[in-house]
């Protein structure tokens, strides 16, 4: 399938490919690895940090994307992710001890990924044409949650005794998706000659236009309240796992809570691959706003008693109950989503939606936090109540306003 598409489309995919696997094979074991060193309040302090400059690298990421050729950006940043990687790895080794180069390049690997994350989802845009577009998406849909299993389950196994070596490879990858980039990507994009324009003018006029719209924020905030849920699994989750998980041998394999971490994902991402189409197909027939509110249920429900759980007899039953409202109700909104952008005004739209991600990230970063201060059960309570109100928010957006002709939505 991916030999149909142009050299351009196959080199951004399989770039992107290798990229998330790095993220995923290192990020959250990063974490992991910093809740040994600090406590949890300076660990969530520290990722709040990361949230916050992840999100400014991400305006100024747009605006390079818009200014100069991408795929010189593209180059630049995913070469400063890859050293980032390797610091880290230096600090590892002892050759770079002192803990301020590690916190410095983890706060570098969240910059640099969204520096250049722009340039990389531009150029895959351009590079199709309209009729191809559904299917090259739907393919870096897969082959993304597939980097994703594979990168758990390297970083679940290789985290304990291998962490250097880890590291390293992961660093000398990302070297080596620059490198495919350098010499496979065919590519040049007109740069924006607006005299005046500023990344400051454009941050405002382009929030400004979606802000308007009190449907579209009102669904940004609820997307940004449900999908804490998920990504707490990464952040609190991960490290309460790594401290209070009980231990077992499972086909004469040691599981502790780092591994155990590893294998939820690589069961969320197994399910997604293999389930998306049939349970789509199940719920079909379905009332589409029942469908939604029940699977978002089951979503946040599943992933806030993980929060709380340190039983694999727990742990693998939620997982499966929360991928399954996931699968029930993201291919819905990710549809009803796009119906609300009007057509004029597209990147306005999203780029106030992706504050959605980064909300999520920091309200997890809050529920890491809080861990430092209170028991696991009011943490599971602390993400289920910002789950029901990320629920009540996509309801009242999606079904809860009369269309509005003046919008011109699609």
């Amino acid at each position: 399938m991916l030999s149909s598409f142009s050299k351009n489309i196959q080199s951004t995919l399989i770039a992107s490919f290798f990229s998330s696997l790095v993220y995923a094979c290192t990020i959250p074991y990063l974490i992991i690895y910093l809740a040994s060193l600090f406590s949890k309040e300076t660990l969530g302090f520290l990722v709040m940090i990361s949230v916050i400059l992840s999100f400014i690298a991400g305006i100024v990421g747009g605006y390079l994307a818009d200014n100069f050729q991408r795929k010189k950006v593209l180059l630049i940043f995913q070469n400063l992710y890859g050293i980032s990687l390797f610091i880290i790895a230096l600090n590892f080794t002892g050759i770079l001890p002192q803990s301020f180069w590690l916190i410095g390049g983890y706060l570098i690997c969240g910059m640099a990924y969204n520096l250049y994350r722009s340039a990389s989802d531009a150029i895959l845009l351009d590079s199709t044409v309209l009729h191809e577009r559904k299917k090259v998406y739907q393919l870096q849909y897969w082959t993304f949650n597939l980097s994703m299993a594979l990168g758990a389950s390297i970083g679940g196994f290789l985290f304990k005794h291998y962490l250097i070596y880890l590291f390293l490879g992961a660093a000398f990858l990302q070297f080596a998706v620059s490198a495919f980039f350098q010499k496979n990507l065919n590519y040049k994009n007109a740069i924006s000659h607006i005299k005046g324009k500023t990344i400051f003018h454009d941050l405002f006029t382009n929030y400004y236009i979606a802000a308007k719209d009190k449907r579209w924020v009102i669904l940004v905030l609820g997307f940004a309240l449900y999908n804490a849920a998920e990504i707490s699994l990464q952040n609190y989750t991960g490290v309460q796992l790594s401290k209070e998980f009980d231990s077992l041998t499972l086909f004469s394999i040691p599981i502790d809570g780092v591994r155990m971490l590893s294998i939820l994902q690589v069961i969320n991402t197994i399910m997604v691959v293999c389930f998306t189409f049939i349970v789509s197909k199940i719920t079909e027939k379905k009332t589409e706003r029942t469908v939604v509110i029940i699977g978002l249920f089951i979503y946040i429900s599943g992933y806030g008693l993980m929060a709380s759980a340190n039983s694999i007899y727990f742990l693998i039953p939620l997982m499966i109950l929360a991928t399954l409202g996931e699968l029930a109700s993201a291919p819905i909104l990710s549809a009803r989503k796009v119906d609300l952008i009007p057509e004029d005004k597209q990147a306005s739209y999203l780029s106030f939606g992706a504050l959605s991600f980064q909300g999520s990230q920091l309200l997890a970063a809050v529920g890491l936090t809080l861990g430092g201060y209170f028991t696991a059960g009011l943490i599971s309570g602390y993400i289920i109540i910002l789950g029901v109100a990320g629920i009540y928010f996509v309801v009242s957006s999606l079904y809860g306003f009369k269309k509005s002709p003046s919008k011109g939505v699609k």
